[in-house]
């Protein structure tokens, strides 16, 4: 591997590309690199010089790297940096809280936030092995979420101040995880042939997904909650789990349907939260 494929590399290390728009990419680098390479020895340079002119003029790799990540996939890696660190911020905080409320470590639950912190996190440091597996980093983002979910029935067992500032913070964390897989999603099912209404139909086909996958896993999470609350751990916490399970496997085929038929692919979202919007609001109808 010559001096300009390695400059080429370390340029695409910082994109989130898949493999086909990374080959794609690649071969133009190297085109425009060679040309200046060529250009510089018509001037008299040798190859040595020539080579090393045309990766000064193509610029750092870093910086034309970033660049590139944010101009194809703007924030997306600032989010997960965003998430990643606010997650073990989070741990840190209500750790020393439950120490200081309550006098008892929460050594398990700090493990696990730390566990989903860290992983967010070094897919944002290596954005380009990691990043273009979208539902994978979509799901560990989504079960990033769930957990914070989950934290927030801790939260309520802290004195009012805590419970506010803390509750808002969650908030706003869960929040910018559907964020970033709204916008993760979109990014990968969106093609640069589409129009402006394909491109909008995806936008809420993805919305409308995700919004249905966030009623059945936070009426999941609630039931791990109640089940772990009212008998400890038991077999009967896998169903729930299973559910979401379920749920982000449909997902990752939802993704796949929505880059083809956007319309039909909310179908089912829609159903989900018709019936679910039904169900709750039964009970306040019928008193």
């Amino acid at each position: 591997m010559n001096r300009l494929e390695k400059h080429v590399d370390k340029i695409l290390n910082q994109v989130q590309s898949d493999p086909a728009e990374r080959e794609e990419m690649k071969e133009e680098f190297l085109a425009h690199l060679s040309a200046l390479k060529q250009q510089h020895e018509e001037d008299g340079h040798s190859p040595k010089n020539a080579e090393k002119k045309a990766i000064e003029e193509f610029g750092d790799a870093g910086l034309v790297g970033n660049g590139l990540q944010e101009t194809m996939y703007p924030y997306q890696r600032g989010l997960l940096y965003v998430i990643g660190l606010a997650s073990i911020a989070l741990g840190i905080f209500m750790h020393f809280l439950f120490l200081n409320t309550f006098n008892e470590p929460s050594l398990g639950w700090l493990a696990i936030q730390f566990a989903f912190g860290t992983l967010v996190t070094l897919v944002a440091m290596n954005i380009s092995l990691l990043g273009r597996f979208y539902w994978s980093v979509n799901a560990l983002v989504f079960l990033t979420g769930g957990w914070i979910g989950i934290s927030y029935f801790a939260v309520i067992q802290f004195p009012e101040p805590q419970t506010y500032i803390f509750s808002t913070y969650l908030a706003i964390l869960i929040l910018t995880c559907l964020v970033f897989i709204i916008r993760n999603s979109y990014y990968h099912t969106i093609e640069e042939t589409s129009d402006r209404k394909t491109r909008r139909l995806k936008k809420v086909s993805n919305v409308v997904n995700l919004l249905a996958g966030v009623m059945i896993c936070g009426t999941a999470i609630f039931f791990i909650y109640g089940f772990m609350a009212m008998i400890g751990l038991n077999w009967l916490v896998l169903i729930p789990v299973g559910v979401v399970v379920i749920w982000l496997l449909f997902y990752k085929y939802q993704m796949k349907w929505t880059a083809r038929k956007p319309v039909a692919a909310m179908i089912p979202g829609l159903i989900v939260i018709v019936l679910f919007t039904a169900i709750t609001l039964t009970p306040w109808l019928l008193q």
